[in-house]
């Protein structure tokens, strides 16, 4: 039988919206912490972290000693402005959802050399592994190189060299521009980057992917494993949004993405569809609950401070 802690992060601190987010899900589940950075109240709740959002992955690692529980099967993680379906409970968070208990689970799984025709912001972080923050001594902390491909492997991913296309994408910049953006392509790729250039392509130092961390699952067999390669890589300045797929993958046996669930999270990332939710459900968390799509599985962004308490 499946005994699931919900695990609220915050990327900032926001102390007013823990009773709120209490009420929210403390009548559905049983077991419920905080992490909070900076936090200095004494609510027991509440686990206080530091660091960067850029690398919240640290808050996993910082915070494992106080959420992990022997009897708990399963750690969701889930971001404080990320609302989840509220027919979702302890009880029902694998019938509803279709996640299978074995598997761990996050959104998707983004393979850099598959991107095409965007830039994904952060790729240069991914090809500056070991050199985004210097200091920490991590290659005996993480897989070798070739056991990571082999456990990447496992999951069906597969890292190849990058294009330039992969890592700067083809979006047209304004000529005013356009020379600037160009040397420092140039810069990276033939200078930065050289020792990392093989057959026109730019290989990774180390296998990694990229994923939406704002909710996901890990199981107890692998939580202890995944919460130190977080905190491994959050030591070198790997970028939050690489870092917490990575350790996943590195960590999980098995692994879902929302592909492969029974509901579909909605994700706003325009602010005109943020205004859209917001005009919906009149501001009030009241009635988001009460009108919350049966299909969906989360609201992503939800800023609670800016809508009425009215529950």
């Amino acid at each position: 039988m499946s005994n699931p802690c919900l695990i609220i992060v915050f990327n900032h601190r926001y102390d007013r919206n823990i009773p709120v987010l209490r009420k929210i899900y403390s009548p559905r589940f049983s077991h419920l912490y905080f992490l909070v950075p900076f936090y200095a109240g004494n609510d027991p709740d509440v686990i206080p972290v530091y660091e960067s959002s850029y690398y919240f992955q640290s808050f996993f690692a910082q915070g494992y000693d106080r959420f992990f529980r022997e009897e708990f099967t399963h750690y969701i993680f889930l971001g404080d402005d990320c609302l989840l379906n509220p027919a979702i409970d302890e009880s029902n968070f694998f019938r509803q959802t279709g996640l299978q208990e074995d598997s761990g689970f996050i959104p998707d799984l983004i393979e850099f050399h598959k991107l095409k025709n965007i830039e994904w912001g952060d790729t240069n972080r991914a090809i500056d592994f070991f050199h985004n923050r210097e200091g920490a001594e991590v290659q005996k902390e993480l897989p070798s190189r070739e056991e990571a491909l082999q456990r990447f492997a496992a999951h069906g991913i597969t890292i190849s060299p990058l294009t330039r296309q992969n890592i700067f994408g083809n979006k047209k910049i304004p000529l005013i521009r356009g020379w600037r953006a160009e040397l420092r392509r140039q810069f990276f790729l033939r200078v930065k980057w050289k020792q990392y250039r093989k057959n026109g392509k730019i290989e990774l130092p180390y296998p990694v992917v990229a994923s939406y961390s704002d909710l996901l699952v890990v199981n107890k067999e692998s939580i202890r494993q995944f919460c130190h390669y977080c905190g491994v890589m959050a030591s070198i300045g790997l970028f939050v949004e690489i870092a917490i797929p990575t350790a996943l993958l590195l960590s999980s046996r098995k692994i879902m993405q929302e592909k492969d669930l029974r509901l579909r999270g909605k994700a706003l990332w325009l602010p005109e569809e943020v205004e859209a939710v917001e005009k919906t459900f009149n501001k009030s968390i009241s009635q988001l609950m009460n009108g919350f799509p049966a299909d969906q599985l989360y609201f992503h962004p939800v800023k609670l401070s800016k809508w009425n308490n009215d529950l």
